[in-house]
């Protein structure tokens, strides 16, 4: 039985990562073939974060967490010590890369790398995940409009050269395939009309369009209308697998979404 394990790399902090063990939960109790590996980055020390993972490496055993070694960030990044943060880290995560291939080679048995999941924030390890030949995948853990609202911000300054943040104070309504109506571009996200954070945004949405696809924490009820919206434009397949949330506290997990089961076949079978 061929077996596989996937690495996950989340943001550091407990937000992002209660979503993000939750789908990983759900890929383990899936398929038997599957394990996951967490590769951990911390800011500073986190109680919550402790506690948290204490639990989960208790309650499931296909899943693990390894705390990567702090590294502090390049004074002189620019904008952002969050995001010099996780890509001062690709060394480390190419190191563990490098000992679960090993593993897999050395071992018979052994799951084989069979990619990696990253936070929107950390499509740095994208690359450290082409070195090995792996396919990359984002967890995203907000919505489907907003991966939407991405794209559209992106493709609009990088293919039709307009700055986004002259919008500030406009009265231009911007029509997006992810939303059903016209939306005030005065209106974006502050961080998208801002010339120091747009970068920020943007840098994450082109490397998106490079992974092998996207798993969002969302479901198509709720959104159909932006869901319906990437077969229509040049993004990677976008799965609803949500919703994701820490609920049951008796262990008794269950999602609605088939789009799990075609992530798996997509890791496990090709």
């Amino acid at each position: 039985m061929k077996k596989a394990e996937l690495v996950f790399i989340p943001t550091p902090g407990v937000s992002h990562l209660v979503s993000t063990v939750e789908v990983a939960k759900q890929l383990v109790d899936r398929d038997e073939r599957l394990s996951i590996t967490f590769l951990i980055m911390k800011l500073r020390s986190d109680p919550k974060v402790d506690r948290f993972i204490d639990s989960v490496s208790t309650a499931c055993n296909r899943i693990r967490f390894i705390h990567l070694s702090k590294l502090e960030p390049d004074p002189n990044h620019p904008n952002n010590s969050f995001i010099s943060l996780i890509e001062s880290q690709r060394p480390n995560v190419k190191e563990e890369a490098s000992r679960l291939v090993s593993r897999s080679e050395s071992s018979p048995g052994s799951p084989t790398l069979a990619g990696f999941v990253l936070d929107m924030f950390c499509t740095s390890m994208i690359d450290v995940a082409n070195e090995y030949g792996a396919p990359s995948y984002i967890f995203l853990t907000s919505s489907a409009a907003s991966l939407g609202l991405q794209f559209y911000v992106q493709a609009l300054h990088d293919e039709q050269k307009v700055d986004p943040t002259e919008f500030k104070g406009s009265d231009t309504e911007l029509v997006m395939p992810c939303l059903a109506n016209p939306h005030p571009a005065k209106l974006l996200p502050s961080a998208m009309l801002n010339k120091e954070w747009l970068p920020i945004l943007i840098n994450p949405s082109r490397r998106f369009r490079e992974t092998k696809g996207i798993m969002v924490n969302t479901y198509e009820e709720l959104e159909s209308h932006a869901i319906n919206s990437f077969s229509n434009c040049n993004t990677p397949p976008v799965y609803p697998v949500g919703p994701m949330l820490n609920l049951n506290r008796d262990g008794d997990r269950d999602v609605k979404s088939d789009k799990l089961f075609y992530f798996i076949a997509s890791i496990v079978l090709f």
